[in-house]
């Protein structure tokens, strides 16, 4: 009904019938009697939204993704970690079983004079294999440009790893404190939900600094561009770092754009000689990555600060 040729449609249906039952969302890209690309996005979208249109309509596989920030996980005792490692915009990760060097944990001995070497060597064991997972989380938040890591586990490791990551990392990221030990002690559930919720309140710090940097650089000497024509223009011209705009399925708004799919764009609000019509959104997402701006997808509520939902971070 929306105007998609019968091989597409064919090609989507087909798709669909050789997917095992599932109750996870998809996001399914087609065109030309084909599907071109598919993604899992669990908890993505509350409806499903069904568009036929050019340029391809991403905004709400941003959005996910951007509820979905790199981070790393890990769970300690006195003997090793599990260490999850989970790139932007992915669901799960990989997770790698650290076994520190040393085996000597406890320190229980008999009494005696002796008593305080058998404490001695626990404590140094103890390091030893703190040393050892740092030395993993550490690689696991450079190799996924992670800037938050979610800690649980004994209460000595977990104060042992703090000391061995580096200062400067303990600057950059975001550390948390979720409940729960390695040991299975059905605390998994726990502190899974505290888990999401960190992840949740992380994403809502960083979208809340991302609006502060849009307002303080407000004014006539500013950087900020508002407005669907302003922001059209500074894509057109390059001058965006920075893309902010509402994923709402009821903006009906329209933007025209060249048919040029590798040179700076040509977009305008209005009809022009040589160009096609497309939603506003999905234009300006198409602009915003031929010209190497980020994107970044805002609710409805947080686009309210926005004069019509659209603006932007200028370059110059």
């Amino acid at each position: 009904r929306l105007g998609a040729d019968l091989p597409t449609v064919h090609a989507v249906g087909e798709y669909l019938d050789g997917q095992p039952y599932q109750t996870t969302e998809l996001a399914i890209f087609a065109a030309d009697g084909a599907v071109h690309y598919t993604r899992s996005i669990p908890r993505g979208v509350p409806v499903d939204r069904i568009r036929y249109s050019a340029p391809a309509n991403v905004a709400p596989l941003l959005a996910w993704s951007a509820r979905q920030p790199a981070y790393v996980l890990v769970v300690t005792d006195r003997t090793g970690a599990d260490v999850t490692e989970v790139p932007a915009g992915c669901a799960d990760g990989r997770t790698f079983v650290v076994t520190g060097p040393d085996d000597e944990i406890e320190r229980n001995a008999p009494g005696g004079w002796s008593q305080p070497r058998f404490q001695r060597r626990a404590e140094d064991s103890w390091q030893h294999n703190a040393s050892a997972v740092a030395a993993r989380v550490v690689s696991a938040l450079r190799c996924s440009g992670a800037r938050l890591l979610l800690v649980a586990g004994d209460v000595r490791a977990v104060q042992l790893l703090r000391d061995y990551l580096p200062l400067g990392l303990r600057r950059d990221v975001t550390v948390v404190h979720l409940p729960g030990g390695r040991s299975p002690n059905g605390s998994g559930p726990l502190r899974a939900a505290a888990c999401r919720q960190a992840i949740q309140e992380y994403v809502a710090t960083l979208s809340a600094g991302l609006l502060a940097r849009f307002a303080d650089a407000r004014g006539p000497s500013g950087t900020t561009v508002e407005g669907a024509q302003a922001t059209l223009a500074a894509l057109a011209a390059g001058r965006l770092s920075s893309l902010l705009v509402s994923d709402d399925p009821a903006d009906h708004r329209e933007a025209w754009f060249g048919p040029d799919m590798l040179a700076a764009p040509d977009i305008a609000p209005r009809s022009a000689g040589g160009l096609h019509r497309g939603w506003l959104v999905d234009v300006a997402v198409r602009a915003a990555v031929l010209t190497d701006a980020e994107v970044h997808i805002l609710d409805r509520r947080d686009a309210a600060e926005i004069a019509e939902g659209i603006g932007g971070l200028a370059r110059f």
